[in-house]
């Protein structure tokens, strides 16, 4: 009974000891598995994400004529594959769009101590391409929706071939399109996909294995049977010399297409792999339907006879599982299968020029990296973005002093840099002009504006009709007499940009213009306006009293002699025509003529220059025409070089600086501003020219500017301008670069401390958002400050064109009636017709009484101080 007592306590002793070396197995086994789980995710917490964003213009024609073929393209993904089978640890691709978006991005996700590697790898196989680290990881789930997911495994064994990219490819059909015609499904928002392929390289041990069962197959076994004996080999026994005999005499059957399938799998690296797919959306049955059209995908690679690939749906029990390693990038074991180089290249590589889908995101135009010397100190251009990097980039004053110009097609992100500078620029308490043709920009611009320097703001409006500002193109300087000539060739200049003068006009008309501009700017005190210059040709009267009070000997003597004794086409009758239908246009306008008809200028451009004020012009076309919109910025910009080059008495360092802006600058450039662009620097005018496309210049302007601008910046061109620009950007950009720009990029060739740097690219930076009720307050204190009641304007053109009285008495009883250039006289003939640009259509003030019904004054007496409208 004792024995029989101890047995059972032994019995039950083992099977104590057995429970507790089961559950301390479990716990070892449990502590293992926790730990292997822990390196992992410390392991997936030490990769990082890039983004590949491959060159849209992978395969441009080569110089014989010909063009690489997709196989070709990828094969260097292929190649790429090949360079990385010494990284022991996964390397993971990915093609996906988030749940928001709709383009396709690629990634690759390595260990951190292989960026540089992998990113330099990708380059040299992949030229042009972009590759940069990804801040944050992308997000393809909806949080409101389902996700599905599957994996993809082999339907045979890894020694059996797929089809590969070297057959599906042959008609230069990408198979990669055939994956990505599920993202192409997906909605904008809700709905997100991911493809993922992790890969590792296959293992010493296992290549040996595959070289064994080629050498078996080749001594004639069948695929099972020698894949079977490399197994048996190693646990049976020495095999009997009789045995070995009967082995070597019995009939070989060789498969010599599997064998030369295997023999050319064996030829390049192995890897073992994990495919999984995902997709998310609102609802399960499109979830699943982008899934379903994902997973058809893999069957463009089955081989019959051989191998195939084979889909496994992920259980809803097993989905948490799933997208936990999928989120954290861990190689599963269980869902491993092994492929070559070619093999993977197949199912996943980079975009090619072959590539079909609309959604891929490509790299439109190269990226290239900012100079090292970059200035830390200046005005801000944008931001450099390169290989993930982000850096400030500036330019110091005394560069900008040599000039910034600015190209690019509407809508590239011109005017957004160019209203970030100008707010710098009124923040750090400069002196600025900005002359906006379009007239929104400008007006944007004042609520930019601090409110401490809202009292250095002048709002020049041509559309405001209350309180119109003077612009007096003929006021000068009397201290600065070389502003008079400075003047007169800009105006003529001016004038033969809107009316080209070589068919218009003549080197008559220039003499006769020149001669009465210079008459009536003899004496600057007079303040006399355009206005006044048809007055010349047709009040003898005026004519002789400026010629009698005229200190210019040569204009005397034209006017006393010269143009008396010319007659037939070329006589001074004749040419009032020519010359008064050139300026009647903008002193007949409602909106023109109290701005140019006030002797004195409202704006004191000495004052605006040296005391750094804010001038912000508007000149939308809207309400005063085109063309006197490009004559009254033609105006503002011969005032301030005019202004600049007056400062040739001060002291160089003690000149301010003043910086002007002009958007769309060829409607207001001319001759003159050719020398400007190489003198302004010296009188400290900093021009910002901006503008379209090059033809928009004449030959001349163009020349002068690239050949005296210090910095230029391109946003996307044409690409006629794409070729000529890729002479300033070359090596670094291309003419397909330089018409592929995204919007908002730039690509620059910056001045650095007087040196041109190599040219880079940049990304402007977000503008501000104006206060557009400060804006409203500017206008208003504006106008109060610098206008004039249009009232007041018209009374004082009334008295200024009384008639002088004439030394004989005048032939009607009545005295004859004066020449008010607001009012003009109506004809007996029909009015004159006038442009639309040139007249805006609006009501225009009552008319005084008009003598024509008085008895007393015949109405074919002729009034020798009228205005003959009749004439134009």
């Amino acid at each position: 009974m004792t024995f029989a007592f101890s047995q059972s306590m032994v019995f039950i002793a083992g099977i104590v000891m057995g429970i507790l070396g089961l559950v301390l197995l479990y716990f070892f086994l449990s502590l293992i598995a926790r730990h292997r789980e822990r390196v992992k995710v410390n392991l997936a917490l030490n990769y990082s994400l890039l983004l590949v964003e491959a060159p849209k213009y992978t395969s441009l024609p080569k110089t014989d004529g010909t063009t690489a073929k997709l196989g070709e393209e990828i094969l260097y993904f292929e190649n790429f594959l090949g360079t990385i089978n010494k990284i022991k640890f996964p390397i993971v691709f990915e093609a996906a769009t988030p749940h928001f978006g709709e383009e396709i991005f690629f990634y690759v996700g390595v260990p951190n101590k292989y960026i540089e590697l992998i990113q330099k790898n990708i380059k040299s196989f992949l030229p042009g391409a972009e590759v940069s680290v990804v801040k944050e990881d992308y997000n393809i789930f909806n949080p409101e929706g389902v996700t599905v997911g599957s994996f993809v495994t082999l339907k045979s064994h890894y020694f059996k071939m797929l089809k590969s990219y070297q057959e599906v490819s042959a008609g230069n059909v990408d198979p990669l399109d055939a994956f990505l015609s599920s993202f192409n499904k997906l909605k904008k928002e809700g709905e997100g996909l991911s493809y993922q392929i992790m890969v590792r390289p296959l293992s010493s041990r296992e290549n040996a294995k595959i070289s064994g069962v080629l050498k078996k197959m080749k001594e004639g076994k069948g695929f099972d049977e020698a894949r079977g004996s490399i197994t048996k080999e190693v646990f049976s026994l020495p095999k009997s010399e009789k045995t070995k005999t009967e082995e070597a005499t019995k009939p070989k059957i060789v498969d010599e297409t599997l064998i030369k399938n295997l023999e050319g799998k064996m030829g390049k690296p192995f890897f073992e792999v994990n495919v999984r797919l995902v997709s998310s959306a609102k609802e399960l049955i499109d979830a699943e339907e982008l899934l379903s059209t994902a997973e058809s995908a893999f069957g463009q690679f089955a081989n019959p006879g051989y191998n195939e690939f084979s889909i496994i749906r992920v259980h809803k029990r097993g989905m948490r599982d799933f997208v936990y390693n999928f989120a954290f990038r861990l190689f599963s074991k269980k869902h491993r299968m092994v492929l070559n180089t070619e093999e993977i290249a197949s199912i996943f590589h980079f975009p090619t020029s072959y590539t079909k889908s609309p959604l891929v995101h490509f790299l439109s135009a190269r990226r290239a990296p900012s100079p090292v010397n970059l200035p830390q100190e200046g005005t801000v251009l944008g931001e450099s973005v390169y290989q993930g990097m982000s850096e400030t980039v500036r330019i110091t004053q005394n560069d900008r002093r040599r000039h910034i110009y600015l190209i690019g097609q509407t809508g590239t992100g011109k005017t957004t840099l160019l209203k970030n500078i100008i707010e710098q620029d009124i923040k750090n308490g400069s002196g600025v002009c900005f002359i906006d043709p379009h007239g929104d920009d400008s007006y944007k611009t004042l609520g930019l504006i601090p409110k401490e320097r809202v009292d250095d703001v002048m709002y020049f409006n041509p559309g405001d009709m209350q309180r119109p500002m003077g612009l007096n193109i003929l006021e000068y300087d009397a201290r600065y007499p070389e502003q008079k000539t400075f003047i007169i060739n800009a105006l003529i200049e001016i004038i033969d940009k809107l009316y080209n003068l070589s068919q218009t006009g003549g080197p008559m008309f220039e003499q006769y213009l020149r001669n009465a501009l210079l008459l009536i700017m003899d004496d600057p005190s007079a303040g006399y306006t355009l206005l006044e210059v048809s007055k010349v040709f047709v009040d003898e009267q005026f004519r002789k009293k400026l010629v009698a009070a005229c200190r210019n000997d040569s204009v005397v003597e034209f006017w006393a002699k010269q143009a008396p004794a010319v007659g037939g086409e070329l006589s001074m009758e004749n040419m009032i025509t020519w010359i008064t239908s050139k300026l009647n246009p903008f002193i007949t306008n409602d909106f023109v003529r109290p701005i140019i008809a006030q002797s004195k200028s409202s704006l004191n451009f000495k004052d605006v220059m040296d005391n750094r004020k804010i001038l912000i012009v508007n000149l939308s076309k809207g309400k005063i025409g085109e063309t006197s919109a490009y004559l009254l910025g033609m105006i503002l910009v011969a005032k301030i070089l005019s202004t600049a080059f007056a400062r040739v008495d001060v002291p160089e360092e003690q000149r301010t600086d003043f910086y002007l802006f002009i958007d769309e600058f060829q409607n207001f450039a001319f001759k003159g501003i050719s020398s400007i662009l190489s003198e302004a620097r010296k009188y400290r005018l900093s021009l910002f020219l901006a503008h379209q496309y090059i033809k928009q210049l004449p030959e001349d302007i163009s020349g002068a500017v690239f050949g005296n601008v210090g910095t230029i910046v391109s946003f996307r061109v044409g690409a006629e301008d794409g070729e000529f620009l890729e002479q300033q950007f070359h090596p670094v950009f291309t003419r397909t670069d330089m018409v592929n720009i995204p919007n908002y990029h730039a690509y620059v060739r910056l001045l650095i401390d007087g040196y041109v740097s190599d040219p880079f690219s940049i990304r402007t930076l977000i503008p501000t958002n104006p206060n557009m009720e400060l804006a409203a307050k500017i206008v208003e204190l504006s106008a109060l400050k610098y206008g004039k009641p249009k009232e007041e304007i018209d009374e004082d053109i009334r008295n200024r064109f009384k008639p002088i009285a004439p030394s004989a008495p005048p032939v009607a009883s009545m005295p004859p009636r004066p020449f008010i250039p607001s009012v003009p006289p109506t004809p007996p003939q029909a009015p004159p017709v006038q442009s639309a640009s040139a007249q805006a259509p609006m009501d225009k003030p009552a008319q005084p009484a008009q003598p024509e019904n008085n008895p007393s004054t015949p109405k074919d007496s002729a009034d020798p101080y009228s205005f003959d409208n009749s004439i134009v």
